[in-house]
């Protein structure tokens, strides 16, 4: 099939990994895939831009200040975006439209139905909800409507999880028309490195090694890892590895400063995806500090890939991805006490934690947690589509 894959994202942190995840896994099945956005989203990224965009954008600060401004800026993206992904249907002629969806986004589906193309839209968050939570949007009752005129006018909407399924239910989107599809991985790209050298020049030879790879948010959870490291006393026999960076950073440099935590707390700062590999390999207990209730963590996914024992929160999405006790350690969500509590248990038994790392490996494929599968799904979603129109 030809694919048109649009998106409306600077295609950073784990949003880029996600498109280009899903774009390769189009392609490795046989399909041809025209990425239509503002930004080259394929072009490698270089420490500088990974940096660059750890940090909140300057322009995000300046629309928070000026009333209505981040949702016109949003709307005004369809003048841009309409006549571009129109252009490419007519150029392209593809099968189907594939769409990341971002609020005040009416570009797939205005395009879909003018060319009377399927739009399969991919959510991976309620914007309305989450922009009205994080003060980022004044115009609310309008971005709820937005977001349930694009949902209920695609082909097909897929959901990461089965708690922002029911959400979108309560926003008034048709359950028939929502598909629960968790993320994947690429088993390609789950490799580790040699790791040897960096474990010595990060001082961390002859330690349990407790990692967090990602973005440093406030929503993320590390300043609860960090306490939870502090109160379990592990301090002797394990170290915390922290790959990444972000507008966090300097809150839990100063509680590292404060509690004499610099010889078991290390901070890699940001690195390019490629990089990351021998880091990973460091890690011999994988943490999921704090997730919201409605995301589909792609972390803890790279972590199974990788045979790493997991620890999480105990809460609905993340029990969809791993079964406590089997392939992760789960604790109480924002309860420090129960995290360090997990964290001692699984340092202080290595056979826990083999067995919890090969559980993990071997439930990616048996519940094909697989970007090729998800792709795979959602061409045979299209072919039922293009089905029933023929047949009508």
């Amino acid at each position: 099939m030809k694919i048109l894959y649009h998106h409306r994202t600077r295609a950073t942190d784990a949003q880029r990994i996600h498109i280009l995840e899903m774009v390769r896994a189009f392609r490795k099945l046989g399909h041809q895939v025209t990425i239509v956005s503002l930004v080259d989203t394929e072009r490698p990224q270089g420490v500088a831009e990974v940096a660059k965009d750890a940090a909140e954008a300057s322009w995000k600060r300046i629309l928070r200040r000026l009333p209505f401004l981040a949702e016109a800026v949003q709307i005004g993206y369809n003048l841009v975006g309409i006549p571009l992904l129109l252009w490419k249907v007519l150029t392209v002629r593809p099968d189907f439209i594939y769409e990341r969806h971002s609020l005040f986004n009416f570009t797939g589906v205005v395009v879909a139905r003018l060319t009377n193309r399927p739009l399969i839209l991919e959510v991976n968050s309620p914007f309305s909800l989450e922009e009205k939570l994080h003060n980022d949007i004044q115009a609310v009752q309008l971005a709820e409507w937005a977001e349930r005129v694009v949902c209920r006018a695609a082909s097909r909407v897929i959901v990461v999880t089965g708690a922002l399924r029911r959400i979108l239910i309560g926003m008034g989107v048709h359950p028939d028309h929502l598909i629960v599809m968790p993320n994947g991985i690429d088993p390609e790209h789950m490799r580790g490195g040699d790791s040897s050298a960096l474990r010595s020049e990060l001082g961390l030879s002859g330690k349990v090694v407790i990692g967090f790879i990602g973005w440093f948010r406030k929503w993320h959870g590390l300043e609860w890892l960090l306490r939870a490291f502090h109160r379990s006393g592990l301090s002797a026999q394990a170290s915390l590895l922290l790959v990444g960076d972000g507008p966090a950073m300097p809150e839990l440099r100063q509680y590292v400063a404060e509690n004499s935590l610099e010889r078991s707390v290390v901070f890699t700062g940001a690195l390019p995806h490629d990089a990351v590999p021998p880091y990973i390999a460091l890690i011999d207990i994988a943490v999921q500090p704090a997730a919201n209730e409605y995301c589909c963590p792609m972390k803890i996914l790279e972590y199974m890939g990788l045979a790493k024992p997991v620890v999480a929160p105990r809460q609905e999405n993340i029990l969809e991805l791993v079964r406590e006790g089997v392939e992760a350690e789960l604790f109480s969500p924002r309860d420090e006490t129960e995290l360090a509590q997990a964290l001692a248990r699984i340092v202080a038994d290595p056979e826990l934690r083999r067995t919890l790392g090969e559980n993990a490996l071997r439930a990616i494929y048996e519940r094909g947690f697989l970007w090729t599968s998800n792709a795979g799904r959602v061409v045979e979603i299209v072919g039922q589509i293009q089905a029933r129109h023929n047949r009508s």
